[in-house]
């Protein structure tokens, strides 16, 4: 388990502070991961995920490209590892993506540009326009089951469509391996009582292909996923995360400019600052983000609705 982080408040006790720089390490004064919803809107229906129940709630739009640029630019020089061009969407929806990882690329070219996409869009010309142009470093694929009936029963999806798209896009980099090379694929799958069983075939399948291959135990998502989903979790008990380290390492951006503190917020109940008016420098280090981040820390979780809520299944 990787070490847990510490804000550095001098005020602290001595021994305090050396516990923490011994053993804990700090809030880094520049998120590591950027996250941007670029546009709003999913086409799955994920039994572990609380989009479909809630996404009449939600705003709903696409991120201006002044809005973009300037968030992008913010990071310029920063110490930014990863951008990750989604957030509570299927990135594949928005027809701008190619443009906005291109300039990702142009402002912050040491960064990873990443996705995460159910893979039901990404046909031949998405593959052509993102990977074959190396417009995308890393690619993650949202893959839960092995069979139809599974596939659909937990994303509400049409598995000829998505394998389909998972084939062509296996021919296409078992054929460039020079594409493959420079190109991190991740097939993720949630354990719910569903996918459980094909687990180690999906294991074999994936990881046959060269790809990584991850399993992602099952949480409430903040607390705002329904009775109804979260009964698939399957065996195990529900447990605090307390161990989460999203809020030290990852800034989340809505598309209509919010940031909030966690990337399964898409209520947008902790807002930590507005892109529209502050920077990602200014909100990332600003009085909110510090004083929840400390709560968290010390384990008040009475401003963190999102993190109160959120237990995962261990």
């Amino acid at each position: 388990m990787s070490r847990k982080y510490y804000c550095g408040d001098s005020s602290e006790p001595l021994l305090i502070r050396l516990r923490n720089r011994l053993f804990r390490k700090p809030v880094p004064l520049f998120p590591k991961t950027v996250v941007i919803e670029t546009q709003s809107g999913c086409n799955a229906g994920c039994l572990f995920c609380q989009y479909a129940r809630i996404r009449k709630e939600l705003p709903h739009g696409r991120m201006n490209d002044a809005l973009f640029e300037k968030i992008v630019r913010g990071c310029a020089g920063r110490p930014v590892e990863r951008f990750i061009l989604c957030f509570d969407n299927e990135p594949l929806l928005d027809k701008g993506l190619a443009g906005r990882l291109a300039m990702v690329r142009e402002v912050c070219p040491g960064a990873a540009r990443n996705i995460s996409t159910n893979a039901s869009l990404l046909d031949e010309k998405a593959v052509e326009t993102l990977i074959a142009s190396g417009l995308l470093t890393e690619i993650f694929l949202s893959v839960n089951g092995n069979t139809k009936e599974t596939y659909e029963k937990a994303m509400g999806l049409s598995y000829e469509q998505t394998f389909a798209n998972l084939d062509n896009f296996c021919r296409y980099l078992r054929g460039h391996p020079d594409v493959r090379k420079r190109l991190r694929v991740r097939v993720t799958a949630v354990k719910t009582e569903h996918v459980a069983p094909e687990l180690p075939e999906m294991k074999r399948r994936w990881e046959g292909e060269g790809f990584e291959f991850h399993v992602i135990a099952m949480d409430t998502r903040g607390g705002q996923l329904g009775r109804d989903n979260w009964r698939h979790g399957g065996e195990g008990k529900l447990a605090p995360n307390v161990n989460c380290r999203r809020p030290f390492h990852t800034f989340v951006a809505t598309w209509e400019g919010k940031a909030v503190l966690c990337c399964v917020d898409y209520r947008r109940e902790v807002v930590i600052g507005d892109l529209v008016r502050q920077s990602v420098d200014e909100i990332w280090n600003g009085p909110v983000a510090r004083k929840l981040r400390a709560e968290f820390l010390r384990g008040d979780l009475s401003n963190l609705p999102i993190c109160r809520n959120c237990m995962i299944n261990d």
